[in-house]
């Protein structure tokens, strides 16, 4: 995973201390659907970082993405284009006052 340039994994490494170490698997190939335990394992991941976050807050949230794009964009591994095209992925899910907070992150992000 960590040759992915899927900017939806971009906090890939600040997820894995919030999982149990399992053994990795090998994936099945020809397999297009993850498995029960992947899902629940993923869903499991996504709680734990809503629940950081609930408790650390919105600034801290921010703080660990400009980390997170600075460490991507020096290794090479994310750019303006896949910023943008993350942002215009998830705008859809938002409101307007948080499309507006997306807004101004993306324009700190396109200037790191």
């Amino acid at each position: 995973m960590a040759n992915n340039q899927d900017p939806r994994n971009m906090f890939f490494q600040q997820r894995q201390q919030y999982t149990e170490p399992t053994k990795q698997q090998p994936k099945q190939q020809g397999s297009s659907q993850a498995s029960t335990g992947d899902y629940s394992k993923k869903l499991e991941e996504m709680k734990a970082l809503a629940a950081k976050y609930q408790r650390e807050g919105e600034g801290q949230l921010v703080k660990d993405i400009v980390n997170s794009v600075l460490e991507q964009k020096a290794m090479g591994k994310l750019t303006n284009e896949q910023l943008v095209e993350f942002a215009n992925r998830v705008s859809p899910l938002l409101n307007a006052e948080q499309k507006s907070r997306l807004g101004a992150l993306l324009e700190q992000l396109l200037k790191l």
